[in-house]
């Protein structure tokens, strides 16, 4: 990846104040070119083939959302990415921008610092959607998922058993392009985990406008159709279809009527993942406190064991003394004798009071062990799961007939 004057934007604007602008903030750093309106902007597009188009909205003649529509419908300018620049920001007309193939909005008048963030945005989209188209090209040949099926309805339901096998976010996103591929259609997609968005597309990256889509109308309704595109929300799981089939109906209905099951499955698997994750945390966290614990435990009673024998030693000690000192006291045989009964009944106190501790020394034992055994258990458990599931998962993946047989649905 490669930025600088060899980077080369084109400006469509009718303003020159404008110009002169995006001149001022971007011509230290790319390589500018201007055009004053959509013909002139169209023509010089095709010759320069820039790597990215400012795109002026209000213009006399063509407006941007035409001559963006001409440039998305031309092969030799359809992957270059189109920034809108308008004063208008509702989401109808960031709706209309993206029908009419646009990857970002910028509302105008602007800082210097947005448009140069918006541009490096823009910049970095269009690296990551080749980086990304790559991938899942190389993901599609080594993936043995189960999509031979013959019919739509079989495919879906293969895609539904083998998403209860994956274990990551990523490859049940490409499961899911690999059913959506078969059917013909352009997606992109978001999770929802732990209220913050994972991004994926089946085809290069998700734009910051189809994330601003995405985002602005999850609230709003579980279908939403807007010319060839759907959006479909559901709590864990968003989904924008780009090329839904409206010159077929009849398969634009199977299509309709197909999608919910198979995003009702998708959601239910992006819900479990992260409850699995949240589980695994709280494991880790549980093994951290519980050594943390045993540690303080154990240092109790061995604290109280030590003081117990210091303190049952002293008062031996001081019975000895006493005995070696008394008679130099001159007392009566009876006052010693007090005295060395006193003593005596005190060291059978303290001598008590060490077994109790001993005792609570061995509680704290006990409970140590039954701490350490329900860790283990929960240990064991988390990873007999795990196992299951991958187990479950490789035997799925060596078996080649499983998937290759076709599915007859009557």
């Amino acid at each position: 990846m490669v930025w600088g004057t060899c980077v080369k934007i084109l400006s469509i604007d009718d303003d020159r104040f404008v110009q002169s602008f995006i001149k001022s903030v971007l011509g230290k750093e790319y390589t500018l070119y201007f055009a004053g309106n959509g013909e002139e902007g169209i023509a010089l597009a095709v010759i320069q083939k820039p790597d990215i188009i400012i795109l002026d909205v209000e213009m006399p003649g063509m407006n941007g959302y035409e001559v963006c529509d001409h440039l998305k419908h031309n092969r030799e300018t359809a992957d270059i990415p189109v920034i809108f620049l308008s004063s208008k920001s509702d989401l109808r007309e960031r709706m209309q921008g993206y029908e009419a193939g646009g990857d970002d909005y910028l509302l105008k008048p602007c800082e210097p610092e947005t448009l140069l963030a918006k541009v490096r945005v823009m910049l970095r989209f269009r690296d990551q959607g080749l980086a990304l188209h790559q991938q899942f090209e190389e993901a599609q040949k080594t993936a043995h998922i189960a999509m031979t099926g013959s019919s739509e309805l079989g495919m879906a339901m293969q895609f539904v058993e083998h998403s209860y096998l994956l274990t990551d976010y990523t490859e049940l996103a490409f499961a899911f392009f690999s059913l959506t591929n078969r059917l013909g259609l352009n997606c992109s997609l978001m999770y929802l985990v732990e209220k913050e968005p994972l991004w994926f597309s089946s085809n290069g990256a998700v734009s910051p406008l189809e994330k601003d889509l995405l985002v602005m109308m999850r609230e709003d309704k579980r279908f939403y159709d807007f010319g060839c595109r759907t959006i479909i929300n559901y709590p864990s799981v968003s989904l924008l279809v780009k090329n839904m089939p409206i010159a077929d109906m009849e398969r634009y209905g199977r299509v309709k009527d197909l999608l919910p099951a198979i995003l009702g499955a998708l959601n239910g698997k992006v819900f479990t993942l992260g409850t699995e994750k949240i589980m695994q945390k709280q494991a880790a966290d549980l093994a951290v406190s519980f050594d943390k614990i045993k540690t303080l435990l154990l240092a109790l009673g061995n604290s109280l064991n030590e003081n117990q024998k210091n303190s049952t030693q002293i008062m031996r000690t001081m019975m000895q003394e006493l005995d070696m000192f008394l008679p130099q006291l001159g007392l009566e045989d009876d006052q010693e004798s007090r005295i060395l009964d006193h003593v005596e009944q005190a060291i059978v106190k303290s001598t008590e009071v060490n077994d109790t501790g001993q005792k609570m020394a061995e509680t704290f034992r006990i409970v140590v062990a039954q701490l350490q055994q329900l860790l283990e258990q929960q240990n064991a458990f988390i990873d007999e799961m795990m196992r299951k599931q991958y187990s479950a998962k490789k035997n799925d993946d060596n078996d080649e007939n499983k998937y290759t047989m076709d599915v007859e649905l009557f």
